[in-house]
């Protein structure tokens, strides 16, 4: 896949299915989780991204939105506040607050698909501690899946109604998901902090 590229669809205000998808190779016993930690110990959540600022209540940067089963039910599906547990559109918090990504466990081959953004407040340290691990968690009873993980690409002509997915080969240190200003381009990826109040990520690169 060329690298960088451009999620479609990625972000609040936005009623897409498709944006990112996980494949398992092999049927699940449960519904899966996605969840969010420091890093891939997945036992902290210490990082600004999670304990948010003066500048948005304190409250985790990072949302997801589950659109497996529906996309989202309207354009503005950012959680005002985090759900302890599980749901389908919450901020993500390790184990404290995930999203369910489906109504039934998947079978051999299916997959699930969600929606990411992110809110930046005025006062977050950007760059410092943003940084987090985006986690999906699943069990099995037959043979253990692979996971594949899949973004609908913008860059190769990705449509909400004709997606073209292209999966996530990782590199030696993984990918990278990286939310920018809506104007950015393959060699330009940014996202400025708003003056005040809050901002949330208008576009979303992979790299």
């Amino acid at each position: 896949m060329a690298i960088p590229s451009e999620v479609k669809g990625a972000g609040n205000n936005s009623t897409a299915q498709n944006v990112l998808r996980v494949q398992f190779s092999e049927a699940l016993a449960e519904p899966p989780k996605l969840e969010a930690w420091d890093d891939f110990n997945v036992n902290s959540t210490n990082h600004e991204i999670f304990t948010g600022t003066a500048g948005n209540g304190n409250k985790p940067m990072l949302c997801a939105v589950a659109t497996t089963d529906n996309p989202p039910s309207n354009a503005d599906w950012k959680p005002a506040n985090a759900t302890a547990g599980g749901a389908t559109a919450n901020r993500l918090k390790g184990s404290d607050s995930y999203v369910n990504l489906s109504a039934a466990a998947p079978g051999q081959n299916e997959s699930v698909r969600f929606n990411l953004c992110w809110e930046i407040p005025y006062d977050a340290s950007v760059p410092a501690d943003l940084d987090c691990v985006i986690f999906v968690r699943y069990s099995y009873s037959g043979a253990a899946p692979t996971l594949t993980w899949y973004f609908n690409d913008a860059s190769a002509g990705g449509t909400e109604d004709t997606p073209v997915w292209t999966q996530l080969t990782p590199g030696s240190s993984g990918n990278t998901l990286k939310p920018a200003d809506a104007n950015c381009s393959s060699d330009n990826i940014v996202l400025h902090k708003p003056a005040e109040g809050t901002l949330d990520n208008p576009a979303l690169w992979v790299t």
